[in-house]
């Protein structure tokens, strides 16, 4: 069996040489250049010399239609199968092993699904993108473009998928072709979805809720109908209709009840008793069957840093009255500060020692790696939402020692969970006993404090003995 590579490229210099080493395997690698006005074309011809499977044209015009593209490419092709990949996309090593395996097995099938994970671990999905080379199998849709037929089996490898430089050189692509595909066909659910979709990363909720509801009228896949939905819903709330918004989230979950970002988007507008409840669910929902699948990954040292140095003052200001109670806690005691934002707490305790998850050498690894030494109390606030693994860094406190953490009740893109009291009491059973947990609810000027009126938003201040 003759496999081919099939690529589109436009002014990848910097991505092109990684994905090519990737598929290195394949005996036809095909580049169709779209009109490159960097190195790539250079950065081609120098590959050719280590891989010399490569065939590269420039005879394509791009026309803001990557079916028309892709299917271009396709025709250059000679393999009796042709895997479809980007520029700024990685095959996982031994793939084109695994894509030879199931084509033996399964021969009579058109095309398999191959599943593509964001370089940053968050999102996920599979995508149809090895298929025989015939004329029953080609591309459709001028952008978010996909196979004409679906796939029954997955290849069981996977593509990494990364952010190319050469999307800044035209950032509206999509958002062009797009409104170009809907004017064209006002029942074309799909392009809908992604137009609304677009409108929510650029935050005008006038436009995404109209294309929604569009798509909504006309789509009939649930996993994109789902995704709609909970777009609908943040449209809506961001609106201040949030009645409206609610009943557009439980429409998603209807769907689905495994979707853990509309459970949650849900919990976030709910009152505390209900709230509390959305999140129960949400610790146990896994996320599929979905479009995407946006599972939560903890943020590298990177993003605290750029936090802090966004606003280098402001952790400090909202935490000083929590400062002052764990200070208060600790006293004359020794203590460790686990992922200390900057060590702000050493200004609050007599005896301190700590790491940070960011603006110093040590990293995120370093919570779990670290020697937490011995310590008469262990004080981790704003990390465990932000852990994947936080038992593992509850378990590391030595047994009997008092330990001290702050946990979040809201929503948050660097929280991998959200938390109310009975939900601490839970999830830390068996590592804490808890001896108090303290309230501190934000005030006007958006400083958290105990002893204010319950607010949606709050911090909970837990102590407790190692067990």
């Amino acid at each position: 069996m003759k496999l081919s590579v099939a690529m589109i490229v436009k002014n990848e210099e910097v991505m092109l040489g990684a994905c090519i080493a990737s598929v290195k395997d394949a005996d036809e690698i095909i580049i169709c250049d779209t009109g490159s006005v960097d190195k790539t074309l250079e950065v081609i011809e120098k590959l050719k010399e280590t891989y010399p499977q490569i065939k590269s044209y420039v005879d394509y015009v791009w026309n803001d239609n990557f079916a028309e593209a892709r299917n271009h490419a396709v025709s250059k092709c000679t393999g009796d199968w042709i895997l479809t990949i980007d520029a700024d996309d990685t095959l996982e090593e031994g793939g084109i092993q695994k894509m030879r395996d199931i084509v033996e097995k399964y021969p009579k099938e058109l095309c398999f699904g191959v599943h593509y994970k964001a370089v940053s671990g968050a999102n996920s999905h599979k995508i149809p993108v090895l298929y025989k080379n015939c004329k029953k199998v080609f591309w459709k849709s001028a952008i978010h473009n996909h196979l004409n037929t679906a796939s029954n089996y997955d290849v069981g490898t996977v593509i990494n998928f990364g952010y190319s430089p050469a999307h800044k050189l035209d950032p509206k692509r999509a958002f062009r072709i797009l409104k170009k595909e809907v004017e064209a066909n006002r029942t074309a659910s799909r392009n809908m979805y992604y137009l609304a979709r677009e409108y929510s990363y650029q935050r005008d909720w006038i436009q995404c809720l109209y294309w929604a509801d569009e798509h909504l009228k006309y789509g009939k896949w649930a996993l994109e109908l789902a995704d709609a939905q909970l777009l609908k819903a943040r449209s809506l709330w961001n609106l201040q209709r949030g009645e409206e918004a609610r009943d557009a989230c439980l429409q998603a979950i209807k769907i689905n009840a495994n979707f853990r970002e509309a459970i949650l988007f849900m919990a976030n507008m709910s009152g505390q008793v209900n709230k509390e409840h959305w999140i129960w669910m949400a610790e146990v929902a896994d996320n599929s069957k979905l479009l995407f699948t946006r599972d939560r990954v903890e943020q590298p040292a990177s993003y605290y840093e750029k936090v802090y140095k966004a606003n280098p003052e402001g952790a400090h200001k909202r935490y000083a009255s929590i400062y002052a109670d764990v200070g208060s806690i600790v006293g004359k005691r020794t203590m460790l500060d686990i992922g200390c934002g900057q060590g702000k707490l050493s200004e609050y305790t007599k005896h301190y020692d700590g790491f940070d998850m960011a603006a110093n050498p040590y990293q995120v690894a370093d919570i779990y790696t670290h020697d937490y030494g011995d310590y008469d109390v262990y004080v981790l606030l704003e990390v465990l939402e932000h852990l994947v693994r936080d038992l593992d860094v509850l378990g590391k406190v030595p047994v009997g020692k008092e330990v001290v953490f702050s946990v979040p009740s809201f929503d948050d893109p660097a929280h991998v969970r959200m938390f109310t009291e009975n939900i601490v009491k839970w999830r830390y059973k068996d590592l804490v006993k808890l001896t108090s947990v303290t309230r501190f609810n934000t005030s006007k000027d958006n400083v958290w404090k105990k002893d204010l009126p319950a607010s949606p938003s709050y911090i909970l201040l837990c102590r407790g003995q190692r067990i």
